[in-house]
């Protein structure tokens, strides 16, 4: 390896010990070499931090632990920008402690920036993963409607489509460093459900991006997940809210003229007004079904 690797992969976790380890082993079988990986504990409590310290160990050179001053919890965006802070590669991009890249993940979206130095960020879209846990599960294919592949998309780039359809917006892109840093990384004040939604507004509002149709991330599916347990809390629709009010004040900031745009924002937003009725009506339909499964 080289004394400054091309790629820097950040991992958060968050008592996160048994899927952790795998999610490790998917970076280190990448087809290049030229990586490091640093893992940012985010104030567990169970054995995560032991175990990233060994398997940083494993491999000292190239994977790193990092943790919040006093291991502090500070949430999945100030976590992700603690990881940027000690990024020293060329390019940036995630994995969650409980998903996995395949094996080409990191050369495939190299190779695409390589072709388009004017993109910032390459992005392709992700499997949902269910067979883990089970040969009967049926894994899904993310697709990523009415975009070309290997085509430039400039501000606002997939934002449109992310507000029309949240279940489309991909994950984990590979970002050049140094715009990524300027533009200063994730937005903070997102601590779980949204993050990565607001983070990619903010690098699509500023910059051109590239989509490719390889499927290279495996986005694994479980109960346990921030997603599944916003869902089941009924604070889906009020995060929801809160992103689109943040995004409407980014878009007066640094977003493109586009009316059809402000249009969409405020509906999407509009669409979200009775978050606590539908909060209540999830909470009872949750708590039905537990009292049948009883």
């Amino acid at each position: 390896m080289t004394a400054q690797p091309r790629f820097s992969v950040v991992t958060i976790v968050r008592d996160g010990e048994t899927h952790l380890a795998e999610a490790v082993a998917s970076v280190r079988d990448q087809s290049v070499e030229d990586w490091e990986l640093h893992i940012v504990d985010d104030g567990s409590i169970d054995g995560t931090l032991d175990l990233a310290t060994r398997l940083a160990e494993e491999d000292s050179e190239r994977i790193h632990v990092h943790r919040h001053p006093q291991g502090e919890n500070r949430g999945m965006s100030a976590s992700r920008n603690l990881g940027l802070r000690h990024a020293t590669g060329e390019f940036v991009t995630w994995l969650d402690h409980d998903d996995r890249f395949l094996p080409r993940k990191l050369e495939t979206l190299h190779e695409t920036l390589d072709r388009c130095p004017e993109a910032v960020a390459a992005i392709g879209p992700c499997r949902r993963w269910w067979s883990w846990g089970s040969p009967e599960g049926r894994d899904e294919d993310q697709t990523i409607p009415s975009v070309e592949a290997d085509r430039l998309l400039r501000p606002p780039g997939l934002l449109p489509m992310f507000l029309e359809n949240p279940r489309a917006v991909p994950l984990a892109p590979l970002v050049r460093r140094r715009p990524l840093v300027a533009m200063g990384g994730h937005v903070e004040r997102f601590r779980g459900m949204y993050e990565d939604q607001a983070f990619l507004a903010r690098l699509m509002f500023r910059h051109p991006v590239i989509v490719i149709p390889d499927v290279l991330h495996l986005y694994r599916q479980h109960e346990s997940s921030c997603v599944a347990r916003t869902h089941r809390s009924g604070l889906d629709i009020r995060t929801r809210r809160r992103f689109l009010h943040w995004l409407a004040m980014e878009f007066e900031t640094c977003g493109p003229r586009d009316e059809t745009l402000r249009r969409a924002i405020a509906r999407a937003t509009r669409a979200t007004r009775s978050w606590r009725l539908r909060r209540w009506q999830r909470i009872i339909i949750n708590l039905r079904s537990k009292n049948v499964a009883h």
